[in-house]
């Protein structure tokens, strides 16, 4: 079920963003110790913010969960596993918006 969620936004991104897509994959390829990847990471959510109508699609049907699931994670430092249940609401919002596609 998520596994199509997450095909679709890597397809998604790929098409629209494939130079900040690739210099992230990259830099994300090479050993822990020289992988720093800020800049390429920033890019590419730039790009995906700006350029990827199906993140755009996702974020305005589902900015309220959205919102929470930042929130939880603001709340918690960050951490993901304290968030498990935002996030699950998330995911299904944004599968919803996939299965529309």
């Amino acid at each position: 079920m998520s596994g199509l969620l997450d095909q679709a936004m890597v397809e998604d991104i790929a098409r629209h963003c494939p130079g900040e897509f690739l210099a992230f994959h990259k830099c994300m390829a090479k050993p822990p110790s020289e992988a720093d990847c800020v800049v390429e990471q920033m890019a590419l959510t730039k790009c995906v913010k700006s350029k990827v109508p199906l993140f755009q699609q996702i974020q305005n049907t589902c900015a309220g969960k959205l919102q929470a699931y930042e929130a939880c994670l603001k709340l918690n430092g960050m951490d993901q596993k304290k968030c498990q249940a935002d996030l699950q609401s998330l995911r299904e919002c944004a599968l919803g918006v996939v299965g529309k596609k």
